[in-house]
């Protein structure tokens, strides 16, 4: 239950997939949310917005999908006009945004092997057919500053990526994040009539560099999901609150929810869980129900020594935010709504 907010909610990140299509009703009733934005089942490559569209046997009204193009081509004859022509047929069908995952920039390579900057000239098919068809871009590049930092004590997710080893890229076979961060600014900067949303509070940038991208560039918005832990930090909270009293048309609230076969985020420990099929019996009602509150409260209070949504993370606490009322109207509903471009829901009004 909310500490103070009485309006509606959006989950803007969420991923679902075939063998959880059926669990989305309850958990938007379990957290109390109107409706959520489903960016990605989470299978590479992807299914196309078609194919998994199949997966949901009712239409699910509260759910709205988003379209992942199929980068895993790129380099073959056609590949671009193909990106250009999934993508408009997708808007047509009826998908409210294009998710490109952190592949880009970090693994991905083309058809010749060779690294695909997050700034290479032959996904500007992306970039204009969403300007075109006025899709938003929900996009994650680069990752969490810790997941490039040396493997030591001083690194505060040691533990995190000792139990996931596979999400370190501090070795020489990986660009920079700072690289990966200059690659997507330099998009958002030349496609402005392209809307941006720079996941995971502007794809883990400094908070200085959100301040001034969102001061930058008109085209550019941010959500929240998974990153509670450092916005709450003891060194950051007064400085993300400052950013988002700055900007409070361009926070969009998110978790990241993952309920599919591969993954649940969070697990029963408040973690991960992979592959693990005995977890996906029930939607975890406990776990999902304190996932949901340890946000609410780190928005809607000024409380101190709060416990973050994903104790994997790190063990400190976080301090909460306590936004105004409006700013949270705008960060749970509003602006989701606008940037998304979703449907009206009955007797909720949208604010422009």
């Amino acid at each position: 239950m909310h500490p103070r907010y009485r309006g509606p909610v959006m989950d803007a990140h969420c991923h679902y997939d075939a063998t959880t299509a059926g669990r989305v009703e309850e958990i938007l009733d379990l957290a109390g949310l109107e409706g959520a934005v489903h960016l990605w089942d989470v299978e590479w490559p992807p299914p196309g917005f078609e194919a998994e569209g199949k997966a949901w046997a009712e239409a699910l009204p509260r759910l709205h999908r988003c379209h992942v193009p199929d980068l895993s081509r790129l380099g073959e004859q056609g590949s671009e006009a193909a990106l250009d022509r999934e993508l408009r047929a997708a808007a047509a069908a009826g998908a409210v945004g294009v998710k490109l995952w952190k592949n880009l920039g970090l693994w991905l390579d083309d058809a010749a092997g060779e690294r695909v900057s997050v700034d290479d000239p032959r996904l500007d098919a992306i970039w204009e057919a969403a300007a075109d068809t006025g899709l938003p871009i929900a996009i994650h590049v680069g990752d969490a500053p810790a997941f490039f930092a040396p493997l030591d004590q001083r690194n505060p997710r040691l533990e995190e990526l000792r139990a996931h080893p596979e999400w370190w890229y501090g070795s020489e076979e990986f660009p920079s994040l700072r690289q990966i961060h200059e690659e997507f600014e330099a998009v958002v900067a030349s496609h402005p009539n392209t809307m941006f949303v720079g996941l995971h509070f502007g794809c883990f940038m400094r908070w200085a560099d959100v301040d001034r991208m969102l001061g930058s560039y008109p085209n550019y918005h941010v959500d929240t999901a998974t990153t509670i832990a450092d916005m709450g930090a003891d060194d950051a909270w007064e400085t993300v609150r400052a950013v988002i009293l700055g900007h409070p048309d361009r926070v969009i609230f998110g978790t990241d929810l993952i309920r599919t076969k591969p993954f649940d985020l969070p697990s029963a420990d408040g973690g991960w869980a992979v592959g693990d099929d005995s977890a996906r019996e029930s939607p975890a009602r406990w776990d999902l129900a304190e996932f949901f509150s340890r946000h609410w409260r780190f928005f809607e209070t000024s409380e101190t020594g709060l416990q973050h949504p994903l104790p994997i993370q790190g063990p400190w606490t976080v301090t909460g935010l306590d936004l105004p009322d409006e700013v949270l109207r705008g960060l749970y509903w509003d602006n989701a709504h606008r940037v998304f471009k979703l449907p009206r829901t009955a007797g909720l009004e949208v604010r422009s």
